[in-house]
């Protein structure tokens, strides 16, 4: 554990085929969508991926869980309940906006790395170059 690898999902791999449906594991099932929906133009996907757990399995084969860490513009912060209720929202929900980070000055988009964790098949794991 702890080693990186870089992940190669090829144009004949399905990644959305490894969706589990489960709540608890919507933020991977996200990213395994995300990369259904890059790889599904023929064009293989590749990212590192440093990996946190080993023995486990992904639609019955042999997988890895890990970190993956990648530049993104996006930013979701909460509402706070007295900023939701001045806008006229209601109080009792836990809002959260979404966006896009921008430099105020510039009006440039600013990308900071963002983590996000992984349960990939051993198949895609390479050894980085």
């Amino acid at each position: 554990m702890g080693a990186t690898y870089r992940v190669r999902v090829g144009p004949g791999d399905n990644p959305a085929q490894y969706l589990s449906g489960d709540p608890g594991r919507s933020e991977g099932d996200l990213a395994l969508f995300l990369l259904a929906l890059g790889s599904g133009d023929g064009i293989s996907s590749e990212f590192d991926l440093t990996v946190t757990s080993v023995d486990q399995t992904l639609g019955g084969e042999a997988a890895v869980t890990g970190i993956r860490v990648s530049d993104t513009s996006h930013v979701s912060v909460p509402l706070p309940p007295e900023i939701a209720q001045q806008l006229g929202l209601s109080a009792d929900v836990d809002y959260v906006v979404e966006g896009v980070l921008k430099d105020p000055s510039t009006g440039q988009v600013v990308s900071l790395p963002s983590d996000q964790t992984l349960t990939v098949p051993v198949r895609w794991l390479h050894p980085l170059p």
